[in-house]
């Protein structure tokens, strides 16, 4: 198998699990030669799982002038993507960047001419898209098992928002822009494809339905006097994300005055093409999973994801008499319900085959655009026009 050579650019949590992925420990056709963080306390967790020979830099630009490198993951943290991914499509590397693509629409333009002008590809870590129910979804869709899909609707259960995002000293607007970003960006590239166009306006509202209030913002959970009785208590040292093991994350009060993402909302769409869709997201669910709903001519279909990989394909046809026929898509290997791995293996093979994904740009645009212009709508109260990618 031919070997990639890949470098990390951001060693958080993500990006030191992305740099076990895109190594000779995990994959055959990877090899990872160097990494690249400001802390260079950072280098040292690296260097404990790669070898004390793994090439750490705190410039980005000194690392990506080594010809021998030949992709690169962006895994820094979200307001911080769009330069090291310039800079690296400048150097000629095919680039993996972590989602979200960027926090604007400008950035995301600028993002897609480079990609465009650069003899690397451009891809996006949408693991979910390469996971066996969405696929099959999108197989189901194309074969005309429903019909023209003209209705669509989608929610992300998010039970773990409270554990994961508002526990954060950087649980705010500020950061993230919003959770429809951070977090849905996923769902709302999903709802674009398997709705078969580009969404063209969004009308969206959304608030604080659970948390945030009055908590001084310095209050930290190991230190409360309620952490016995708290649900959403924090052992800081103790934290298990859905991939990889257990980190060390901050344990701020998630009722803390200081927290003003959202922690739900609800978007309106419209599409290119005349069809209609509806999203929501919510922090406070019980339940962490995926739910897609599409309408038809000709039937409708409902299709289940969580992370587990207990996935549920329901088609019902209209004018039949018929049971809806259940499908359950097999869970494959690798965190995401496979998604982290599939998506490794196609990285690898478009490299290999210099073939970039005919979609890619246009599926890492209009998700990104969709979150940001949804969050424009949240403050204005009114819709807001997609920009259509040129």
């Amino acid at each position: 198998m031919e070997v990639v050579n890949t470098a990390v650019i951001g060693l958080g949590s993500r990006g030191l699990g992305l740099a076990d992925m895109y190594s000779q420990r995990s994959h055959v056709g990877f090899d990872l030669r160097a990494v690249c963080d400001l802390d260079r306390a950072r280098w040292e967790h690296a260097r404990a799982v790669h070898g004390r020979g793994l090439a750490c830099y705190a410039d980005m630009h000194e690392m990506l002038d080594r010809e021998d490198i030949d992709a690169v993951i962006v895994a820094t943290g979200d307001p911080h993507h769009v330069e090291p991914t310039l800079a690296a499509l400048a150097n000629g590397k095919h680039v993996l960047v972590e989602k979200p693509l960027c926090q604007s629409v400008d950035d995301a333009q600028r993002l897609v001419a480079a990609a465009r002008a650069s003899r690397g590809i451009l891809m996006i870590g949408f693991e979910l898209r390469a996971t066996s129910v969405f696929r099959e979804m999108k197989t189901l869709l194309d074969q005309g098992r429903i019909g023209e899909v003209k209705l669509g609707h989608a929610f992300d259960n998010v039970s773990v928002g409270g554990d994961y995002f508002f526990h954060d000293p950087m649980r705010q607007k500020a950061f993230f822009k919003s959770l429809l970003l951070q977090k849905a960006c996923h769902s709302l590239d999903l709802l674009n494809w398997l709705m078969g166009s580009a969404p063209a306006t969004v009308y969206a509202v959304g608030g604080l339905g659970s948390f945030g209030g009055n908590a001084p913002t310095g209050l930290r959970c190991h230190a409360c006097g309620k952490s016995a009785t708290c649900p959403y208590y924090l052992d800081k040292d103790h934290v298990a994300l859905d991939y990889g093991a257990p980190v060390s994350r901050p344990d701020y009060c998630v009722w803390s005055s200081a927290m003003d993402l959202d922690d739900h909302a609800l978007l309106c769409i419209t599409y290119a093409n005349g069809a209609k869709a509806t999203f929501q997201e919510c922090h406070f669910t019980p339940e962490y999973t995926r739910e897609f709903w599409l309408v038809g001519t000709e039937g409708k279909m409902y299709g289940f994801y969580d992370n587990p990989g207990n996935f549920r394909i329901r088609i019902g046809r209209r004018h039949s008499q018929a049971a809806p026929q259940e499908l359950r898509p097999p869970r494959e290997e690798g965190d995401h319900g496979g998604g982290d791995n599939n998506l490794r293996e196609e990285f690898h093979r478009r490299i290999v085959e210099n073939a970039p994904a005919p979609d890619a740009l246009e599926s890492a645009y209009y998700a990104t655009v969709l979150a940001i212009c949804a969050g424009e709508s949240i403050a204005s109260g009114g819709p807001v026009a997609i920009p259509p990618l040129g």
